[in-house]
């Protein structure tokens, strides 16, 4: 539980390479700071999507925390909050497909808009990490240890 804690936690941190503007992308939300007009209703979608995965990452890191946090407190890890933990990552490599693909209906400058985001290593990485902790809580779920 606790490597799979750290893959939770790890992709928060490793987002901040994102925002230098590093050879690797920028990231899940790399647009999110890039912003060129304060004014909200003329971001490009980039910036919507920064914005989602950006609290997509912070729940994972409070998820991550949890895993790390909980054995130490002697509170039990049930099924269910393994649970928890695939669903949250499911749900971000389903929108990690869908931006990357498609394109969500995001607000621009002359109304509701579909663009797809780019895919750079940095955020192939931090799916990457997501889904093998998400795999190993799956692997530890059958055995009920807590550590």
């Amino acid at each position: 539980m606790r490597l799979a804690g750290v893959l939770f936690i790890l992709p928060f941190f490793l987002q901040l390479l994102g925002f230098g503007r590093t050879p690797l992308g920028g990231g899940l939300c790399g647009e999110l700071f890039l912003a060129q007009n304060p004014s909200l209703a003329f971001q490009t979608p980039g910036f919507w999507y920064g914005l989602l995965f950006m609290g997509l990452l912070a729940l994972q890191l409070g998820y991550g925390l949890s895993l790390l946090l909980l054995p130490l407190l002697e509170v039990p890890i049930g099924p269910a909050w393994r649970r928890l933990g695939r669903y949250l990552v499911g749900v971000m490599v389903g929108l990690f497909l869908l931006t990357r693909t498609t394109g969500l209906p995001a607000p621009g400058p002359g109304g509701w808009v579909l663009e797809r985001a780019p895919v750079d290593p940095l955020s192939l990485l931090l799916v990457g990490l997501s889904l093998a902790g998400s795999l190993l809580l799956r692997e530890n779920g059958g055995h009920g240890a807590a550590s």
